[in-house]
């Protein structure tokens, strides 16, 4: 058996960013940026006004006279002279010659003269051009995430598309006679596949795309046909261990599957498989629902970093509260299913008593799971664990 943290850097290794294409910004929420995104523009491109009021030179003095005007979106079309003065609105251009804008409640119109009350130090009230950024300037970073806030930024520096990783394609199929779908007529000691509905929402939320290629009967030459899958990345669940009817390694060693490793010393999820299917990677995970679903946070989902070629490819460990007390561990890593609050500032962490890897609900009421590293000592009630959130 290998350690966890070998097993995903060892999967990660194996794995490229897959190649970029081109998409239009507004479909780019959550795609994964593959160049640096600089800026086309200044922000602003011009200098504006803060405040509704006057554009005014700092430097005169007494009343100013009101050549113009000049509404966001429509400039003025000269420059202010000695002691002219042209009236703006909140976005508008300043128009050359001035260097201040005076606020609308500080001055006094009479006819076409403009009075103030106090005179404008250079600058006031103006919004330089390229305060925000300039032309040229890194907007985001390659190997990021899109938020809605990146795209504000990219549409504000007049970046109409991006070059995004494209979406990995995971094929996943569950193995065994004793599954059926939701709904469907069950057999004498049938049970539901429950956990393929799980992995297709995570390979949906980690912005992938994929093909459910369905349940597999206990037979060989059914598994050997996901040789002929086309995708980035082949995802089976169940099959992985050694029993009579674990085909997945016997069924696809002739088709040309070689093994990278097999077994982790962890709870729950010992039995997985990683190798390759020819050139396919392949990720076999347990058939335990809860078992499967964990090592696919585990290991798929730094798979799927990898080939998005996301900045960080770790997962979010933080620190907790035992709530409880905890036996001294054995030499495997246990995730244990845990429900979490905030006390007193603090975050705490209670285990569920019962971690038996078929229970669902549990895991679903979960809101992180306790990392036990192998061998970890008896804990009681107060100590620090590390967790991992859940969402």
């Amino acid at each position: 058996m290998i350690a966890v943290e070998e097993a995903v850097a060892r999967i990660v290794a194996a794995l490229k960013p897959l190649e970029s294409e081109r998409i239009p910004l507004e479909s780019a929420a959550g795609r994964v940026l593959a160049a640096d995104a600089h800026a086309k523009a200044d922000q602003p491109s011009f200098a504006v006004s803060v405040m509704d009021g006057y554009a005014v030179r700092s430097a005169d003095r007494g009343a100013r006279r009101v050549i113009g005007s000049a509404p966001a979106g429509h400039p003025f079309a000269g420059a202010l002279g000695p002691g002219d003065a042209v009236r703006l609105f909140t976005g508008s251009v300043v128009p050359d010659g001035a260097d201040a804008v005076l606020a609308q409640e500080d001055a006094r119109r009479d006819g076409d003269h403009v009075h103030f009350t106090e005179i404008p130090s250079p600058g006031k009230f103006i919004r330089p051009r390229g305060l925000d950024f300039q032309a040229g300037s890194l907007l985001v970073a390659q190997g990021r995430c899109l938020t809605p806030r990146d795209l504000a930024l990219l549409a504000a520096g007049d970046l109409p598309e991006v070059s995004v990783r494209r979406k990995p394609v995971i094929a996943f199929a569950a193995t065994g006679d004793e599954l059926s779908r939701p709904g469907q007529p069950r057999k004498p000691g049938g049970i539901v596949a429950s956990s393929v509905y799980g992995l297709d929402s995570m390979i949906r939320q980690w912005g992938c795309a994929p093909k459910d290629l369905g349940i597999l009967p206990d037979r060989p030459e059914a598994i050997a046909a996901l040789a002929k899958v086309e995708c980035d990345l082949l995802v089976t669940m169940g099959g992985a261990s050694v029993g009579e009817h674990d085909l997945v390694q016997a069924a696809l060693g002739p088709q040309g599957f070689a093994l990278d490793f097999w077994k982790i010393a962890m709870r729950p999820g010992k039995p997985l498989i990683f190798g390759h299917l020819g050139a396919t990677p392949l990720l076999g995970l347990p058939g335990n629902p809860v078992s499967s679903m964990v090592c696919a946070l585990l290991f798929l989902r730094p798979a799927v970093s990898a080939m998005l070629g996301l900045s960080s490819r770790t997962l979010p460990l933080r620190k907790a509260r035992l709530r409880g007390s905890l036996a001294a561990n054995d030499g495997r890593q246990d995730y244990l299913r845990a429900a979490c609050e905030e006390r007193d500032g603090d975050l705490w962490a209670r285990p569920f008593a019962a971690q038996d890897s078929s229970m669902l609900k549990i895991f679903a009421q979960a809101d992180a799971l306790i990392v036990r590293r192998p061998h970890a000592p008896l804990l009681e009630e107060g100590a620090a664990v590390e967790i991992l959130p859940l969402e």
